[in-house]
């Protein structure tokens, strides 16, 4: 009885034996990978975009929107620049003010005075949280004064993860 246990046990070993002795892979192995990146789906943009003519020491009014379109949360800084190709930009010679139940000055985020470019930031230096769902909308206003060059000005905004 002891040899048919020990015959029966060797039989099983040697047809598992076989059996991994004799799997043979017989396809090419496929692989991919991936970079994982953002998605670009928070979306600024123009509610109201300021146009035409400026005069010294008139406000130009616009407003400015930005959205979540995606599912993942973000913390963000909303930055800007106030540009010209002339003459360089004297210091304090822009205001800009945002409006949150009366208008707000924000000229103290601009840098970059005498140079043809100013830097600013809306919202919070460290940034503010933006989840999905997020859409809101931000009255400004820009005045140039007293002696700022007369020459063409633009307006550049984007949105930075922080």
């Amino acid at each position: 009885m002891k040899s048919k246990k020990i015959a029966l046990v060797a039989s099983i070993l040697l047809a598992t034996l076989a059996v991994t002795v004799y799997a043979v892979v017989l396809s090419n192995t496929i692989t991919t990978s991936w970079t994982l990146k953002e998605s670009k789906t928070l979306q600024l943009y123009w509610v109201t975009k300021p146009s035409g003519d400026l005069y010294r020491g008139a406000w130009i009014e616009a407003k400015i929107g930005l959205k979540n379109n995606g599912l993942a949360s973000y913390d963000v800084s909303v930055k800007f620049k106030i540009y010209t190709g002339g003459a360089g930009i004297p210091t304090g010679n822009v205001t800009i003010q945002y409006y949150d139940g009366g208008w707000l000055d924000m000229t103290g985020v601009l840098t970059g005075w005498n140079t043809k470019t100013l830097n600013g930031y809306f919202g919070p230096s460290a940034g503010f949280p933006v989840g999905p769902g997020y859409d809101e909308q931000t009255l400004f206003r820009i005045m140039f004064d007293g002696s700022a060059p007369l020459v063409n000005y633009g307006f550049e905004a984007w949105v930075e993860q922080v």
